[in-house]
């Protein structure tokens, strides 16, 4: 199957995005309706974390920022197993985070709360059909990998794939309980989850935007926006609501800067560039580390 990989790439329409997400959003509350077993609670545990670190380390840190580098079959990987978390292609991800950091807090930012509503920040911005498309001749760092292209034209074929694997896990054996059947699997392994990394990922847009720094938030580095770092959604997000520090130092493949700062995502990458997966992991600089310090030594004197 031959594809381009210049131009503007597009492919569903705004109606089917809607409809997809208000699907597995309502599909979620089929929890209480459903035969139950702890086996579950493990299989949503895990397609979540697993989801979740790959938009996080793979759609954000990797293929937004190439904060650390790997092989082509990882790389791959990685964007498989992002898509599956129905946030699309890492193409169109990546594109338009990029641009998010380039306007941070202005009106250009496609998502932010300072200029728009909360919910529109919060999810909106992801059906409106002027950020539906994927410029390639903007991403050609990425768009020059003919399967990558593909993967984020055809990128909803992957949570589609998972479903059906997760339906049969539930359905055709015994691994989650011989009183689970696919139709449980799927609420609790596919939508529960699918709706958790899907909110882990908006609540960055919308909550660690526009607001001043309280109890759960504050601000280390004066950066030109109103990013905060937010220790609550620390292990939900696996690292990403370190927020304030991310954009002080975006190109780091460690977000939480400091031993207190928990940081999964981190925590992985450095587990995979032991075995050999990954490599040349970017850190932040002792410069903008001593910065923060400073900062905060400063506001604790305040």
């Amino acid at each position: 199957m031959s594809i381009t990989t210049t131009g503007i790439q597009k492919t569903e329409n705004k109606q089917i995005i809607k409809l997809r997400m208000w699907l597995v959003h309502l599909a979620s509350l089929g929890i209480f309706f459903v035969p139950y077993d702890h086996s579950l609670l493990i299989l949503t545990a895990f397609t979540f974390f697993t989801r979740t670190f790959a938009w996080e380390g793979g759609s954000h840190r990797y293929f937004s920022h190439h904060s650390y580098k790997t092989s082509r079959v990882f790389q791959f990987f990685l964007a498989v197993l992002a898509a599956s978390g129905a946030q699309r292609g890492p193409i169109w991800w990546a594109m338009h985070h990029r641009i998010h950091h380039k306007y941070s807090d202005t009106e250009l930012d496609l998502h932010s709360p300072v200029h728009n509503k909360f919910l529109y920040a919060h999810l909106g911005w992801l059906v409106d059909s002027k950020n539906l498309y994927t410029d390639l001749d903007l991403m050609r760092d990425l768009s020059k990998y003919p399967e990558i292209v593909w993967l984020n034209k055809y990128h909803y074929i992957f949570p589609a794939i998972l479903l059906v694997l997760i339906f049969s896990l539930g359905e055709y054996t015994t691994l989650l309980g011989s009183q689970v059947g696919g139709i449980s699997a799927v609420i609790w392994g596919f939508c529960l989850s699918t709706t958790l990394s899907l909110q882990a990922a908006f609540v960055i847009n919308s909550i660690t935007h526009g607001f001043k720094p309280g109890l759960f938030s504050y601000r280390t580095f004066k950066t030109n926006d109103t990013t905060t770092n937010n220790w609550l959604l620390a292990i939900p997000t696996m690292g990403a609501s370190w927020h304030n520090n991310h954009h002080r130092c975006m190109n780091s493949a460690k977000v939480g800067f400091y031993w207190w700062e928990i940081d999964l995502t981190f925590y992985i990458l450095k587990m995979l560039e032991l075995l050999g997966i990954v490599w040349d992991l970017k850190e932040v600089p002792e410069t903008i580390l001593k910065e923060g310090i400073t900062s905060q030594n400063q506001l604790s004197k305040s």
